[in-house]
């Protein structure tokens, strides 16, 4: 898990991104809140949808921040399954069973992502990812936030590829199913986390 180094501005009516660190030439660098459709309960860091479908998300310090302007605004909480945590965890410093694995991918296929598909990504990331792996030794979780971070560009010249991908992965992530959530829920994550020292 990489550590998030920037922070959202919470204005009355809007959220502002500032250093964010994932580039989209459309996105506009103030989201007004009608613009966000749901808060993710059980993503890390915490992520919040646009209407668009674009998951944009807030450094794990600033969870509360999120909850009391996601209550303010009548943004719903919900538990959305993410779908990225399954593809990538067999780049996690861990070792998988064969019955664990082929439940991720059953999981995977219950959430619309093939098993053509869940391949076909994990041969994509799979360098920058096991990259990623042996710099950080995670052994937990991967997911969106993660990956992203992982296939950023490094030079001006890969920016369009990343801007591909940036797209593709927020379509996947779009196809977790969805259940009503709650706010205290939400708290309950980001509390067990700061105890556990893990909230950056």
């Amino acid at each position: 898990m990489f550590v998030t180094r920037w922070r959202i501005r919470f204005e009355p009516g809007a959220l502002v991104l500032r250093g964010y660190p994932f580039p989209r030439g459309s996105r506009p660098s103030r989201i007004p809140a009608e613009a966000l459709s749901e808060v993710c309960v059980g993503w890390f860091p915490p992520a919040v949808r646009t209407r668009e479908g674009e998951y944009l998300f807030v450094p794990a310090a600033q969870a509360h921040e999120l909850a009391d302007f996601a209550s303010r605004h009548g943004i719903p909480f919900v538990r959305r399954n993410d779908v990225w945590s399954f593809i990538l965890e067999e780049f996690l410093d861990t070792e998988f069973s064969p019955e664990l694995q082929e439940g991720a991918l059953r999981y995977l296929e219950s959430n619309g992502v093939s098993r053509a598909e869940t391949q076909a990504m994990r041969e994509r990331v799979e360098k920058r990812m096991l990259a990623l792996t042996t710099l950080t030794w995670e052994w937990q979780h991967y997911g969106l936030y993660d990956v992203l971070s992982a296939m950023r560009p490094f030079t001006f010249i890969t920016g369009g590829t990343f801007s591909r991908f940036y797209e593709e992965s927020m379509r996947l992530a779009d196809r977790g199913g969805v259940l009503p959530a709650t706010r205290e829920e939400f708290s309950r994550c980001f509390s067990s986390q700061e105890s556990d020292g893990k909230a950056s």
